[in-house]
């Protein structure tokens, strides 16, 4: 289940990493899998050729990993590493509806970023953490957390 969190229940031994795609290129394109090609699929429509290198899905040519998109990468940021939590700001909704099916994971937005094929998620705040599996719950709780 993901877990959710906002700036005041951010716990002090926890980084967040706001700038994704740096991450990702720096980090996580490394850990890359077989995992990893369901994903790049679902959310950018490309094949992963190899550990480095996807098809482009406008012509099927051969381009570097770090050619994904935001979305993409925040998405496998939050698969490959359940230790930090990911500012999910920059994804649009194919990327969250995969964010939010992932079993483990951390994520931060300062406003709310929902899938509305959200199943549940733990929510960690300034009244520390409860489940949430009502999309509109889950909102006011965002709405209210400020």
């Amino acid at each position: 289940m993901i877990t959710v969190y906002k700036k005041k229940g951010i716990p002090k031994d926890l980084e967040l990493i706001r700038v994704n795609d740096i991450y990702f290129n720096k980090y996580t394109a490394a850990l890359l899998d077989e995992k990893a090609k369901q994903i790049i699929r679902k959310i950018d429509g490309s094949d992963m050729l190899d550990k480095f290198s996807i098809g482009s899905r406008f012509d099927g040519s051969k381009l570097n990993i770090d050619k994904l998109s935001t979305g993409c990468k925040t998405t496998l940021n939050v698969l490959y590493n359940p230790d930090k939590i990911f500012d999910i700001a920059e994804c649009g909704d194919n990327a969250l509806d995969v964010i939010y099916s992932l079993d483990n994971g951390k994520i931060y937005c300062d406003y709310p970023m929902i899938s509305f094929d959200m199943d549940k998620v733990q929510v960690t705040g300034s009244d520390g953490p409860k489940v949430v599996d009502d999309y509109e719950n889950l909102k006011e709780w965002w709405m209210d957390e400020d």
